[in-house]
C-alpha cells in the first residue's frame, strides 16, 4: 500500500550508520522495507521506523524513517537532497520475513 510522509527535518546518526528522516505521516501506513518512489534519489529501503523526541517536557515525538547508508558517497547524496518540507512517496518493496516482524 502506498504511503506519503511529510519531512520536517533530517539528520545522520553516524554511530549507527543511518540517515534519519522525521516528520509526519500524511497518508497510508509506513513500514520497514518500503522504498521511496519520490524523490527517487533516496535509494534504499526503510531500515526501521522509530520516533524522534522533539520536546521532553511536552512529550512530543515525530515518527522517523531510518535509512541505512552503504557508504559516505550515498550519505552525501542524501544529505544534499532538499527534503525539509517535501512529501516522500513510499511503496511496498521486498522485505525479508524477519524484518517484517520488526515493523512498527
Amino acid at each position: 500500500m502506498p504511503a506519503r510522509f511529510l519531512v520536517e527535518d533530517t539528520f545522520r546518526l553516524s554511530s549507527r550508520g543511518v540517515f534519519v528522516v522525521h516528520g509526519r505521516i500524511v497518508e497510508g501506513t509506513i513500514r520497514v522495507g518500503q522504498r521511496v518512489r519520490a524523490p527517487w534519489q533516496l535509494d534504499a529501503p526503510v531500515h526501521s521506523v522509530e520516533f524522534v523526541l522533539l520536546s521532553a517536557s511536552e512529550g512530543r515525538e515525530n515518527p522517523a524513517l531510518v535509512f541505512k547508508y552503504s557508504d559516505e558517497a550515498q550519505l552525501a547524496r542524501w544529505q544534499a537532497l532538499p527534503l525539509t518540507g517535501e512529501t516522500l512517496e513510499l511503496e511496498d518493496g521486498d522485505v525479508p520475513a524477519e524484518r517484517r516482524r520488526a515493523a512498527v
